[in-house]
């Protein structure tokens, strides 16, 4: 018998299995941190109970039930036994919520960052692209990885690039503050827009290029505050 989810991926189950008892025999531990991975929401908006490529089942807007496991041995193997069930109309509401950000362009994402999470030091899974809040900064992951400490955002800029704050149009008359956290978290600069630095104002140009202006609009991610890229990607303002 098969467990089937949205991603298509297979998980080999025990014959009688119900929503609330689905055993699976593991022969490593590799095999259950893969499950763990694989029995996520996102893979549960559809899960089907497959016997001899026979549809028995099919569950929408699914999730695992707590605990996630319980490990036993039977026959000399390692069973593994969890539970699914229906998300709660909030869950739901929620999930559609996170969906839908999750297609926000950065820009977008800035200017309603409330509805985004915390960040987890808490071995959470992170992917490319995800953002999260810390210390009232939005940022965005850089490269799939497992949350621990030391890798947190603001310090591991490998990972993580702090986003521009919503409250500043990058204009000569309203410049963006660089953050504290550039030379250790990195900034997404925009050319063409004006950042400040201890009191100074920058227009992020880059130098050494003709045409400058027809950059305008690209970003990049640097490690440095204005000061130190004068005449490479940034013009003091007087």
């Amino acid at each position: 018998m098969k467990l089937i989810l949205f991603n298509k991926e297979e998980v080999n189950i025990e014959p009688g299995a119900s929503l609330s008892r689905i055993s699976s025999v593991i022969g490593n531990y590799a095999e259950l941190d893969n499950l763990e991975k694989i029995l996520i929401r996102e893979n549960m908006k559809e899960v089907k109970f497959v016997e001899e490529d026979v549809t028995v089942s099919t569950f929408t807007d699914m999730c695992t039930m707590d605990p996630l496991f319980t490990i036993t041995k039977k026959d000399g193997n390692t069973v593994v036994t969890f539970g699914i069930r229906k998300l709660t109309e909030n869950e739901l509401q929620e999930n559609n919520v996170k969906t839908a950000i999750a297609y926000l362009t950065d820009e977008q994402a800035v200017t309603v960052k409330d509805l985004y999470e915390e960040y987890d030091p808490n071995g959470k899974n992170y992917k490319k692209g995800d953002r999260a809040n810390k210390d009232g900064v939005m940022y965005k992951c850089l490269q799939d990885h497992v949350s621990q400490p030391g890798w947190e955002p603001g310090v591991a800029p490998s990972l993580w690039v702090a986003l521009n704050s919503e409250e500043h149009e990058g204009t000569k008359e309203d410049p963006i503050p660089v953050p504290d956290t550039v030379t250790t978290a990195g900034f997404e600069y925009e050319y063409g827009k004006y950042y400040s630095e201890n009191g100074t104002t920058y227009l992020c140009k880059r130098g050494g290029v003709e045409n400058p202006e027809e950059m305008y609009g690209q970003k990049e991610i640097l490690y440095y505050g204005p000061s130190a890229l004068v005449g490479h990607y940034f013009v003091a303002i007087e």
